[in-house]
């Protein structure tokens, strides 16, 4: 085929054909790394607050480590140990820490609570108050598509 052709062009046709070429060159390779790695949120705010004695907890740390925020804390799935605290009833300053260990699954994001037995009771369950998926994560986008 002969090469000369593109010299052949007015510059805002190489330019249009340029930038077609470019875009072309960008959705058939680039497409290939939208995709993101699975991964999951842990919010210690209860999602529903309908159930009397349960209440918002403290997520203490995940897997041993801390975090300065108790919203959309972004871990890998998998398996977990979570420490929470929760508030504590009247007459006490602190509440105990509580260990959950759990299989968070991909692309999920969780609401935690603790549940209390009675209102007067300083022990605590924790537990997941709701999970929900997260829209478009680990979307891989490797599909083929034909024109």
């Amino acid at each position: 085929m002969n090469a000369h052709w593109i010299a052949s062009l007015s510059a805002s046709q190489r330019t249009r054909w340029v930038l077609k070429a470019t875009l072309f060159v960008c959705a058939a390779t680039g497409l290939t790394a939208c995709s993101t790695p699975p991964f999951s949120y842990l919010d210690g705010y209860r999602w529903s607050t309908a159930e009397l004695n349960t209440y918002d907890t403290l997520i203490v740390s995940v897997d041993g480590r801390s975090y300065a925020y108790n919203s959309k804390i972004r871990v890998d799935p998998g398996p977990h140990r979570i420490v929470f605290q929760t508030q504590p009833i009247g007459g006490f300053t602190f509440s105990p820490q509580k260990a959950l260990d759990i299989d968070i699954k991909p692309c999920t994001r969780y609401w935690f609570e603790a549940k209390r037995v009675n209102a007067l009771e300083q022990d605590f369950e924790p537990r997941v108050n709701y999970a929900e998926s997260i829209a478009g994560c680990g979307i891989a986008s490797n599909s083929t598509t034909s024109y």
